[in-house]
């Protein structure tokens, strides 16, 4: 990593404003994965279990991580340490030196598909056949650890999330279950639906999506349901919603992208795509749109306050994920590409 590379310029702020411009289109040698931005690095994992690193906003290439392991669960990173999530049994978790390029501690286990959460000094980790501990984030030392007979939780693939003192973690049968973060004992539980997308919270309610067309709002410190969304079609699987303002927006395999009261869940306004939409939504409040992208190739800016189409673009593959940076918005598409887009150059490059 170049010096400072993983601190933010002050004088970088990148306008949001469509229509964009492909930047650079970079393959990555297989399908991608996850994207995280650290400062003016932008770290990509892929599904042979590499994380690839490129300089934003030139695109340079600036190594490569290889883990040999399926990394499917989303990266988090504290500084210089960058922490991995390992799908595969006899491991769980990697932290790596960005700087140093080392190998800091590894926390063997039965895999981790979802994504991590971290707070200034923990990582809480979430294996995917439902045990839940809190490592120390410089050693990874052990914290504490609830076991599945007693999250009663099985197939964990959704990120889990912090809110006030609490873990809020949910599996792919639908259990839902809130942990003390400072002990792990269960505060509450519920049941819903079978939860694969990453679980967001307000910092009052969490907003769960499920497989079977249903959105839900739980209050945070009592699990209580506060609203539910459901289609007439149970077969749809909506993204991770996106919150942002007085809103929740959604998307789903039905190609619909729906914008709901964050307090209600009554509806406001919604549109109808070509194609099922994988990717969470990206919502830019300065520029007032939100950015969709479909399986088919096509990346969308709604207008936040209405959902009318205000732009629109063909990539060369299926969106799978959507990431913003300062420099632009970064989409990863099929089959193995990772894309930068901007609205302030003049030439797009394909190198």
């Amino acid at each position: 990593m170049p010096p400072g590379a993983l601190m933010l310029p002050a004088e970088d702020r990148w306008v949001a404003v469509p229509p964009l411009m492909v930047h650079w289109r970079r393959d990555i040698e297989a399908a991608p994965a996850q994207a995280l931005v650290a400062g003016r690095i932008l770290l990509v994992t892929n599904r042979k279990g590499e994380v690839r690193a490129f300089e934003l906003p030139e695109g340079r290439r600036r190594g490569m991580l290889d883990l040999g392991r399926d990394v499917s669960g989303k990266p988090a990173r504290r500084g210089a340490l960058l922490l991995v999530p390992v799908a595969l049994d006899d491991a769980s978790i990697v932290a790596y030196d960005l700087y140093r390029r080392r190998v800091v501690w590894r926390r063997m286990g039965e895999g981790v598909e979802a994504g991590l959460v971290l707070t200034d000094s923990v990582v809480y980790v979430a294996e995917r056949w439902g045990r839940v501990y809190a490592l120390h984030l410089q050693n990874g030392r052990e914290h504490w650890l609830q076991e599945p007979s007693t999250t009663r939780l099985e197939g964990v693939r959704a990120r889990p999330v912090a809110v006030g003192d609490w873990l809020v973690v949910a599996d792919k049968r639908g259990r839902v279950v809130a942990l003390e973060m400072q002990t792990g004992r269960p505060r509450w539980r519920r049941q819903l639906w079978p939860v694969y997308a990453d679980l967001i919270t307000d910092g009052h309610h969490v907003f769960i999506s499920t497989t079977r067309g249903r959105l839900v709002a739980l209050q945070a410190a009592s699990g209580a349901v506060v609203w539910t969304y459901a289609l007439p079609d149970t077969t749809v699987r909506f993204t991770a919603p996106v919150v942002a303002g007085q809103m929740v927006y959604v998307a789903g395999g039905d190609g619909m992208v729906r914008a709901l009261e964050r307090t209600t869940g009554t509806l406001r306004w919604s549109w109808s795509g070509r194609a099922a939409i994988a990717a969470t939504p990206v919502a830019d409040t300065a520029a007032g749109v939100l950015y969709v992208g479909d399986l088919r190739n096509r990346l969308v800016a709604l207008e936040l306050t209405t959902g009318q189409l205000r732009w629109e673009t063909n990539l060369q593959g299926g969106i799978l994920a959507l990431e913003t940076s300062a420099f632009g918005l970064v989409v990863l598409a099929r089959p193995r590409h990772v894309y930068l887009l901007r609205a302030n150059h003049d030439v797009a490059t394909h190198p």
